[in-house]
């Protein structure tokens, strides 16, 4: 599906007045772009024992999240940056279920860097080195378990089960 970038909702800016949050949409290749940052800042943290970088990482995804998305830091190097150099999107898709996989990145890597701020380095680096590991899947694949996870939340949430 074409679109234009004018009238598109797109991840990196925040909803207009009115609208509902759910039908922002996103291209495609900007959460690839931040689940590669993502992977890299938390695999580097791990490989070479920096956990600045795990609460560097983890701040500017809970900015985001906190922010309502407005404050997202990978959102505005994919815009400002990478748009120019790969062009606009020639398709969106929802961003609801990135944003729901984004939150639970920042709680993973909340959670690394409290353990790691608690002086348990082997089991913080390994709990952003889980979230490495899915976001670096999601980035290589697009197979994303936190946007799967979102969907079959939302199934049960229609069946009233949840």
């Amino acid at each position: 599906m074409a679109v234009s970038t004018d009238s598109v909702q797109t991840d990196d800016q925040p909803p207009a007045a009115g609208s509902a949050q759910g039908s922002a949409v996103v291209d495609p290749r900007a959460p690839r772009f931040g689940q590669t940052v993502t992977t890299l800042g938390f695999g580097a943290a791990g490989v070479f024992d920096v956990p600045g970088l795990v609460y560097a990482v983890t701040a500017v995804l809970v900015a985001a999240v906190v922010s309502g998305w407005r404050l997202d830091a990978y959102a505005l190097v994919w815009r400002r940056v990478m748009v120019p150099v790969v062009g606009p999107p020639a398709e969106t898709e929802p961003a609801a279920p990135h944003r729901f996989a984004r939150v639970l990145g920042a709680a993973g890597g909340t959670l690394s860097s409290a353990v790691l701020l608690a002086g348990v380095p082997i089991a913080g680096y390994a709990v952003a080195g889980a979230v490495a590991l899915l976001a670096g899947l999601a980035a290589a694949t697009g197979l994303c378990l936190g946007c799967r996870m979102y969907r079959q939340v939302r199934v049960f949430r229609n069946l009233g089960l949840v």
